[in-house]
C-alpha cells in the first residue's frame, strides 16, 4: 500500500506538537497502539514531509547490548545531523545529553521506536531521560516522539505515578486500526468492483490493522477464498505465528493460562462461569480482570441498561485478528505442526459463515460508533417467557440510543431471509417491560447490503 490512508487527526496532532517544539521549546510525544497498526509509518510520514524544514533521527531500540545500540545511534546522528559525536560515548544518557545540547542551537525531530525495550537493556535509561528532559526541555527545540507496541509496558512507563517518566509527555496518541470507511477505500483501490462479501472478509480477518491489510492487498487477495488461502499458504505464513509472537511479548511467562482463556472466548464461552467450567478451573476472575484492565485485550459486555455492577456479563476479544487467530490458528496448532495446511484452510472455509456473521455485527457497531450519532450502542439479552407461555431466551443484536434519545433495535443477518420482523417485535416488547417504556423503538435488520 504505497498510498497513505486516513490518519488525518493523528497527523495534525503530530504536526502541531512538532510546530510547538520548533517554535517554542521541546515537546515529548508518546505514540502507542498494537503491533502492525502503522505507528512507524505515521511518524515516517511526518519526517518525510518536514525534511526540508528540519532533519529527523530514527532510533530503533532492538535487543542488543547498550554499547552496540549506541554505536548505531551515534552513526545516525553523524549522518543525519552532520554533527560531531565523540567516539567515547557508549551510553544512552551520554548521547541524549549531547542531542539536547545540540537542540539548544538547532531544531530536529528524534523518533525512538519500540521505546519500552530500554527496560530489557538498561532500565535506568528512563530515569536518565527524565532528569535530562527536565533540565533541557525549556531551552531546546527537539520534537521527541517515542512509540511502543507492548501496551502493558508503555502504560507502566508513562501512566504509573511511581515511574520517572510519569507526566513528562505533552501528548499521547493511541493509534487505532483503520475505520470502516478507510477499509472500504483501500479495498476499492485494489478491486474497483469488490462485493460486500469481500469487504466483510477483509474486516473479519484483519480488523482494520494496516499491516495485515497491506499483506493481503499486495498479494492481490481481494476475495474471501484468496484471503483464507493466503493465511494458510505456508507453515511460516505471516499470519500463522503473528498472534503468538505479539501476545507472548505482552503476557510473558504466564501466557499459557491467558491463551487458554482467550481460546474459550473466541469459541463462544463468553461468561466467566462458562470459561471456568470449560477449563476446569474454580476462579479466573483475576486473570479476566488483567486481560481487560492491564492488557486491554478483552472487554465486558452487559445488556444495554444494565447497571455497572450487574452480573449479566459476557466477555469478548476486542481485536478482530486475535479472535480470528485463536478460533482457527491456535485451536488447530497440531495441523500446522504437521504442515497439513489444506485441512486448516478447509476448517476455516466450513466455519467462515458462522464466524463472519459475528464479525458483521461488530462491523455495524463500529460503523455506528464512527457516525457520532449515538450515545449508547450495545446489545440486549434476557431469559423470560414468550407469548406461548414457554421459557425463552430473548436477545437483540444491536440496541442503540441516538444523541437525541431515539431508540433503535436491529437484528444482524448475513442472510436477510432469516430475519423475522415478528420475532424482533416480540423481543422488543420483552425489552420494553424493563427498559425504554413509553419509547417508540425503530426496528429493522442490517445485512451485508447495508455495509
Amino acid at each position: 500500500m504505497k498510498k497513505f490512508y486516513d490518519r488525518v487527526a493523528e497527523m495534525n496532532q503530530l504536526r502541531e506538537m512538532q510546530r510547538q517544539a520548533f517554535e517554542d521549546h521541546s515537546r515529548f510525544v508518546v505514540l502507542t497502539g498494537r503491533r502492525r497498526v502503522g505507528k512507524t509509518s505515521l511518524v515516517y510520514r511526518l519526517m518525510e514531509e518536514t525534511r526540508d524544514k528540519a532533519p529527523s533521527l530514527y532510533f530503533f531500540v532492538g535487543r542488543k547490548a547498550e554499547a552496540a545500540l549506541i554505536r548505531s545511534f551515534c552513526e545516525e546522528v553523524r549522518t543525519k545531523l552532520e554533527e560531531f559525536v565523540p567516539e567515547e560515548i557508549a551510553s544512552f544518557r551520554g548521547l541524549m545529553q549531547l542531542l539536547l545540547e545540540i537542540g539548544k542551537r538547532r531544531r530536529f525531530t528524534l523518533f525512538i521506536d519500540e521505546f519500552q525495550e530500554f527496560d530489557n537493556i538498561n532500565s535506568g535509561v528512563f530515569s536518565d531521560i527524565q532528569e535530562l528532559w527536565d533540565k533541557y526541555k525549556k531551552v531546546s527545540n527537539v520534537c521527541l516522539i517515542v512509540s511502543g507496541s507492548i501496551f502493558r509496558m508503555m502504560e507502566k512507563i508513562f501512566k504509573d505515578e511511581e515511574q520517572p517518566l510519569f507526566g513528562r509527555d505533552d501528548c499521547t496518541i493511541r493509534l487505532q486500526p483503520f475505520t470502516t470507511a478507510t477499509i472500504r477505500e483501500i479495498l476499492g483501490d485494489y478491486k474497483a468492483n469488490y462485493t460486500n462479501e469481500d469487504l466483510l472478509a477483509l474486516w473479519t480477518i484483519t480488523g482494520g490493522v494496516a499491516r495485515y491489510i497491506e499483506q493481503l492487498m499486495n498479494n492481490r487477495c481481494t476475495n474471501t477464498n484468496k484471503m483464507l488461502r493466503y493465511v494458510c499458504s505456508s507453515g511460516d505464513s505471516f499470519f500463522i505465528d503473528e498472534g503468538r509472537s505479539i501476545l507472548i511479548q505482552e503476557f510473558g511467562k504466564q501466557y499459557g493460562t491467558y491463551f487458554s482463556i482467550l481460546d474459550q472466548i473466541a469459541h463462544g464461552d463468553v461468561t466467566e462461569s462458562e470459561i471456568e467450567s470449560s477449563l476446569g478451573v474454580k476462579s479466573l476472575g483475576g486473570q479476566l480482570k488483567l486481560l481487560e484492565d492491564k492488557y486491554n485485550i478483552i472487554k465486558k459486555k452487559r445488556p444495554v441498561g444494565a447497571k455497572e455492577g450487574s452480573q449479566t456479563v459476557r466477555y469478548e476479544i476486542q481485536d478482530n485478528f486475535f479472535r480470528f487467530w485463536f478460533r482457527y490458528i491456535h485451536r488447530n496448532a497440531s495441523l500446522i505442526e504437521i504442515q497439513n495446511l489444506p485441512a486448516l484452510e478447509q476448517i476455516m472455509v466450513n466455519d467462515y459463515q458462522t464466524f463472519s456473521g459475528i464479525a458483521l455485527e461488530r462491523w455495524f457497531r463500529k460503523k455506528m460508533m464512527e457516525s457520532l450519532r449515538y450515545k449508547t450502542i450495545g446489545g440486549w439479552w434476557q431469559s423470560g417467557v414468550n407469548n406461548k407461555g414457554n421459557n425463552d431466551d430473548f436477545e437483540i443484536d444491536i440496541v442503540a440510543v441516538t444523541v437525541e434519545g431515539e431508540v433503535e433495535a436491529y437484528e444482524v443477518k448475513c442472510n436477510p431471509k432469516k430475519y423475522s420482523p415478528k420475532r424482533l417485535q416480540e423481543k422488543v416488547e420483552m425489552m420494553q417491560r424493563h427498559l425504554f417504556r413509553g419509547h417508540t423503538v425503530k426496528m429493522g435488520y442490517l445485512s451485508m447490503d447495508e455495509m
